[in-house]
């Protein structure tokens, strides 16, 4: 079930916007020429307040030592995006003409404190030659970003970079670095200040034939400036990413209403915060339900304010300069279905309390022992669908994990074995289209409707899931597309997202991104909060954790504490409006609840594992 609501408040990017940046710590050089902090800059009109980075001083100088020249191009590399010249009047003549940046992903790096020195160069041409020098610095890959703005964390090996100099006009200016490569290389701050996460959105795959209607975030990163002509550049990369990029994380997995073969026609341009988008190529021979689609994602991606301001309130969709529609921005957001909450109240028992718990609420039975045995219960889901309710219960059995569902939605329970499960079931998930997600050890399980339960290809995830680490949970999101787990690993919990993808009989889940950077401790129970947030119980504290960061850096906020939690607090379910947890100590089992808005926690039943429907 996906209901629209606006919460307060996140490219692909094209190659002129998003270019390869390696972002490289620089610490010790506080003498070298500097872009300073991001200042606010006040919109006006129809501009977006963005932040601006300051532009280093203008130009080398005759004073300036080959270091100071390094780190001025660098700094200067954060505007490049807007303004070419800012960088490129470090370089000599010659590098300027072959030097083209956006040609390669963006290798983000962490670089040593120590790693920049001066050295000098090798006379090789005769004593006569023009003086050269070189400066080096190593950096630590942690991560990639593409060309179309996806941050991808990806550990590397350190890299020795060196930027060789020469005097020309008695200034030093850069003539190459190796590894050669084209490359816009940006200070780990400038990164952090100039590149803000935005949204692009995709379509869920329909289930059952229909059109799609289910739209899916997907993060990038974008560099943000305030002026009218950079916003209409930033509005022009995304749609571009729209057009070409198709989620490259999401790839396989979501779908687009841009044919292959769109193209762009113009520049995007906002007037009144009104984007017109003219479209050509493939597009021009859509007709009006995909020409609707298209609209809509032009405008969840351009009006999309979750993470960073949202460019337009409108979108003015035109085909070979002939207006189609003017849309205005409606928020894709969709809640967590909010429906009775499930408990487990003793050995083969399942109740449910009110969607909305109070005190003294009295749990309703809807699972005994004579419907799925004296097994004891081990996790529990309900499906989203509150008009064909199903409830599904996992149970341990002498191999280890058999699910309990009913055939259809109605009838008997029936047992599903989880073969190779060899340990209790810790987690179930339902997604929107009425499927079930089952995890039990390090391995997943996926139960379609009437069918067999079939082991989950794990394949890509093996580069984070190491020997011995055990997934705890896994959470599927209501688009269906993507799951959140929650892994235990020898140095503690992790979050992750991966995306789910489904093809026949066939499951798998793709290469996983890490979330939840900056917690106060490893996290304890995950639930999904809204389309771009996880509920995170950590140390006692229920956090609310953006999913627009990667491994380190966070420009999308770091987790911001909704609520502290009952003592003994080890289970947690939202639906975005209630908080529900499962408490364990010295008065039993027992669950709380609290409203959002009110944060006043009360004791509401005895019981164990509360969960919403998914």
């Amino acid at each position: 079930m996906v209901r629209l609501r606006r919460r307060p408040a996140g490219l692909p990017v094209t190659l002129a916007l998003v270019v390869t940046a390696v972002t490289v710590a620089l610490a010790g050089c506080a003498t070298a020429p500097s872009g300073g902090p991001p200042r606010s800059a006040p919109g006006a009109g129809n501009q977006v307040q963005a932040y601006v980075q300051q532009l280093p001083f203008p130009g080398p100088t005759s004073k300036w030592s080959a270091k100071e020249v390094v780190v001025g191009f660098l700094h200067a590399s954060a505007s490049y995006a807007f303004d070419r010249a800012a960088a490129q009047q470090f370089l000599a003549p010659s590098l300027r003409k072959t030097w083209h940046p956006g040609r390669a992903p963006v290798a983000v790096l962490s670089g040593a404190p120590t790693g920049i020195t001066e050295l000098p160069y090798r006379q090789i041409l005769g004593p006569h030659a023009p003086a050269e020098e070189t400066v080096d610095f190593t950096g630590q890959q942690v991560a990639t970003l593409s060309q179309t703005g996806q941050y991808q964390y990806a550990p590397g090996q350190k890299v020795l970079y060196t930027f060789t100099l020469a005097r020309t006009n008695d200034v030093w200016l850069i003539e190459h670095w190796s590894p050669a490569q084209q490359s816009l290389l940006l200070t780990q701050s400038d990164f952090d200040d100039v590149y803000l996460p935005r949204n692009l959105f995709f379509y869920a795959p329909p289930a059952g034939g229909q059109p799609p209607t289910v739209l899916v975030p997907d993060p990038v990163y974008a560099p943000e400036q305030s002026s009218n002509s950079a916003l209409n550049k930033l509005a022009t990369g995304l749609v571009n990413g729209l057009i070409n990029g198709r989620g490259d994380w999401l790839s396989g997995a979501t779908v687009s209403a841009f044919p292959r073969g769109t193209r762009l026609l113009k520049q995007v341009t906002i007037t009144d915060k009104i984007a017109k988008v003219d479209l050509g190529g493939a597009a021009a021979r859509t007709q009006g339900v995909t020409r609707s689609q298209m609209a809509t994602q032009l405008l969840a991606t351009l009006g999309d304010g979750e993470y960073s301001p949202p460019l337009a309130t409108q979108v003015a969709l035109y085909i070979n300069n002939t207006l189609q529609s003017t849309l205005p921005y409606s928020s894709p957001v969709w809640n967590v279905a909010s429906a009775p909450v499930l408990i487990v109240t003793g050995v083969g028992s399942v109740s449910q309390l009110p969607a909305v718990p109070k005190p003294g609420a009295k749990p309703q039975p809807k699972l005994s022992t004579a419907q799925i045995g004296q097994a004891d219960v081990t996790a529990i889901a309900s499906s989203p669908d509150q008009d064909h309710p199903q409830i599904a219960a996992a149970v341990q059995d002498g191999s280890g994990c058999a699910v309990m569902v009913r055939s259809g939605g109605q009838g008997n329970y029936q047992s599903y074995p989880l073969a190779g499960s060899a340990s209790p079931c810790t987690s179930l998930s339902y997604d929107d289209n009425g499927n079930l997600w089952a995890v039990a050890g390090n391995g997943v399980w996926f139960i379609g409707p009437n069918r067999a339960p079939v082991a989950v290809d794990l394949s890509a995830m093996t580069g984070i899931l190491q020997p011995g680490d055990q997934i705890l949970a896994l959470r599927m999101a209501p688009d269906a597309v993507r799951a959140a787990l929650l892994v235990h690993t020898p140095a503690g919990n992790k979050l992750l997202l991966a995306v789910a993808q489904l093809r026949a009989e066939a499951a798998a889940l793709g290469q996983p991104v890490s979330i939840g950077v900056g917690l106060p401790d490893s996290p304890l129970a995950i639930s999904w909060y809204d389309e771009f947030h996880l509920a995170v119980l950590a140390r006692g504290s229920i956090f609310e954790v953006p999913l627009s960061g990667g491994a380190g850096q966070q420009p999308g906020g770091a987790p911001s504490l909704l609520s502290t939690a009952p003592a003994g607090a080890y289970a947690l379910t939202t639906d975005g409006s209630e908080l529900v947890v499962g408490t364990s100590g010295g008065q039993g089992d027992q669950v709380w609840a609290t409203s959002v808005s009110t944060l006043s926690w009360s004791q509401v039943a005895d019981g164990t594992d509360p969960i919403y429907p998914g």
